[in-house]
């Protein structure tokens, strides 16, 4: 019987971090146990879990913060199962979670199999509100079969694989803090390992983030998909980031064009999306919000790419993007 080891990272969230356990203590499959990796928290996490008991067993493991990838590499050295499955520490599992992503995992050999991070029925803060919507328009394509999944969807949010792979693949990039997750899924690709979405295996995502937070996190994530993309090939990569170019709304491309151009104009226009956003907590799902959420989503991004690349590796990209 193929084993599965649960393997959380936590940071200052003692209190989700209950509400992730006390689900995993309600799944039908019993067989697996857990390892939470405190990655230096102060929020008294490591008393909690001292002193929780739980119907499976749980390994502790403490650490000075030192990010999402060496709190998760310290996991899957102390996991013990074939399958490492990867949990936030804000996510609520389903019932069948654990019993789904092995029965996912047994249907075919080397592969990654993602489980949604489910929407809650109203988050407060609308960059959350637009993030999760935009993640149900990917699951729902993907049940549907407009594309297959790739490394690109490979959030450990709520994923499994095999832990051999894992170490085969040399494990997270500690330099990595941000797609930390989806940089790992683009070494296992390239090991020929496979990416399936397993609706069935099932969370919520009870997810908080600071406005600054997000903005970060957009930013990073366009100052290092080059890099990721680039561990299929240079290619690969800019003809990934091409597509997704070609892809956007022309005023948005119109308005990231502005903002490049113009270090006055990016700064004036992140603080305006910003307040907009700031202001519409009153009604976070609006179409106002979600239309501000996604410009500055593509200001940031961009940016981030912009640097990376450097002017003349960006207009390359722009051009493959035209020609194509």
């Amino acid at each position: 019987m193929t084993t599965i080891t649960v393997v959380i990272p936590t940071y200052q969230r003692k209190d989700r971090l209950a509400r992730v356990l006390e689900g995993l203590s309600r799944q039908t499959y019993p067989d697996f146990d857990v390892v939470v990796v405190d990655d230096g928290s102060t929020d008294g996490t490591s008393r909690y879990l001292r002193e929780a008991r739980f119907p499976f067993q749980v390994r502790a493991i403490s650490q000075l913060n030192a990010g999402p990838a060496a709190a998760r590499n310290a996991g899957v050295a102390a996991a013990t199962g074939e399958i490492v499955l990867f949990l936030d520490d804000d996510v609520l599992p389903g019932p069948e979670l654990v019993g789904e992503h092995l029965r996912a995992q047994a249907a075919e050999p080397r592969c990654a199999v993602m489980g949604p991070l489910g929407s809650l029925p109203r988050y407060s803060q609308p960059w959350v509100a637009w993030e999760q919507a935009m993640l149900e328009e990917q699951y729902g394509a993907m049940r549907r079969g407009e594309w297959e999944p790739t490394f690109r969807q490979f959030w450990t949010g709520n994923a499994s694989v095999a832990r051999e792979e894992i170490l085969a693949a040399g494990g997270f990039d500690p330099a990595f803090r941000r797609a930390e997750d989806v940089e790992l899924a683009a070494r296992l690709a390239r090991r020929g390992v496979c990416f399936r979405f397993h609706p069935a295996a099932r969370t919520e995502h009870a997810a908080e983030r600071t406005l600054d937070s997000w903005c970060a996190m957009h930013l990073a994530y366009g100052r290092l998909e080059r890099r990721i993309f680039a561990h299929l090939g240079e290619g690969h990569a800019l003809t990934t980031l091409a597509d997704n170019w070609a892809r956007l709304h022309p005023a948005t491309r119109s308005l990231v064009r502005a903002c490049l151009g113009s270090e006055i104009v990016r700064a004036a226009a992140i603080a305006a999306l910003r307040g907009m956003l700031q202001a519409s907590r009153i009604a976070p799902a609006s179409w106002v919000a979600r239309r501000a959420c996604s410009a500055l989503a593509n200001v940031l991004y961009w940016s981030g790419a912009h640097e990376a690349m450097g002017a003349q590796g960006f207009r390359e990209m722009v051009g493959r993007a035209a020609t194509a």
